[in-house]
């Protein structure tokens, strides 16, 4: 009897291997296509401004990125921020996310990514949505080079990202303590989204698409891995695990969405938020779309952002050096 049990045991485990293994032959390829091929909105083009001082810095592989370095217009400096651009944008991307923070009392330090704007290009590579190491190497040496200035703030800088840029500045923000707090808006954690453009779209993709809705996340996990591995060796690149690098944030985090966003789902968000042990705060705002908030609740942006760059990363002020608030102070409602 109880080498029956053991027999039929041992047969059902091999049916089950020999099931995720078939699953993988044929749902790999599928997932492959859709992380490499999923659609992405254009990025708002805004003209340069025509002030700052040019700068150029390398990354740890020796590629030159282009940025500008834009003090404050307030009185005092009370911190440094970097700025990271959504995918397709570039450094003026910046201009409406930062203007008041350089009133406020901010230098702004914002730059374009490889393979944008004025960036040397790296041959081969074609940036997706998707977070890979090039795209942390760009952030790191940013940090590297804000950090190593000669008028550099001895407490550390901020980040303040959006979209894709957002989920870089989340990935290389963990384990470094330079990076004092950090503003998201509209992030893009990569393996939660590719589960779910799995579920989504797998009616369009994929044969027995009602095998996928019925398997569980683990089982998915794996599948989108291994498509991942088989993306970066076409694209000649490296993902990076932003749920892992989610979990080794300890600064202080603001999370901003659009509750209306149709790319990036809000539970998705909230999913990324709880993984988090620095418990972030969220701000949902009820209008607005894919990186409209900005544009919707323009006041109300600036000032939560203020506010909060005010309080975990400005230096102390002193007595008679405090400015006026810069714009009006709407009621607090964090989700």
């Amino acid at each position: 009897m109880i080498v029956a049990l053991c027999w039929f045991l041992l047969g059902l485990v091999t049916l089950v291997v020999l099931a995720q293994i078939v699953g993988w032959l044929v749902y790999v390829p599928v997932v492959a296509r859709l992380i490499g091929e999923t659609p992405w909105l254009p990025a708002e083009w805004r003209e340069p401004l025509g002030e700052g001082e040019d700068v150029e810095l390398f990354t740890d592989d020796g590629v030159r990125l282009s940025g500008t370095y834009l003090g404050t217009t307030g009185a005092r400096r009370k911190g440094v921020i970097a700025f990271c651009h959504e995918l397709n944008g570039d450094r003026w991307a910046s201009i409406p996310y930062t203007e008041d923070l350089r009133r406020r009392g901010y230098d702004i330090f914002t730059f374009d990514f490889r393979n944008h704007g004025a960036s040397q290009r790296t041959p081969a590579y074609e940036p997706m949505p998707w977070v890979t190491e090039y795209d942390v190497s760009d952030v790191r040496a940013v940090i590297d080079y804000l950090c190593d200035r000669p008028d550099a703030e001895p407490g550390g800088i901020g980040l303040l990202g959006v979209s894709k840029g957002g989920t870089v500045a989340l990935c290389a923000t963990a384990a470094d303590p330079r990076v004092r707090t950090l503003v998201l808006d509209g992030a893009c954690p990569t393996e939660r989204m590719q589960l779910h453009y799995l579920r989504r779209f797998s009616k369009i993709f994929a044969r027995f698409s009602w095998l996928i809705t019925r398997l569980p996340d683990p089982a998915l996990r794996t599948t989108c891995a291994l498509a991942r591995g088989v993306v970066g060796r076409r694209r000649h690149c490296r993902f990076v695990g932003v749920d892992r690098s989610a979990r080794r944030i300890r600064q202080p985090v603001l999370m901003i969405h659009g509750r209306r966003d149709g790319h990036i789902p809000l539970e998705v968000i909230r999913a990324l938020r709880d993984s988090m042990p620095c418990r972030p705060k969220l701000w949902v705002t009820p209008r607005a779309k894919h990186n409209e908030s900005i544009t919707l609740e323009r006041l109300e942006y600036h000032w939560r952002i203020g506010r909060f760059f005010d309080r975990h990363l400005a230096a102390p002020a002193k007595p008679d050096a405090d400015a006026a608030p810069t714009s009006p102070l709407p009621s607090e409602s964090c989700v």
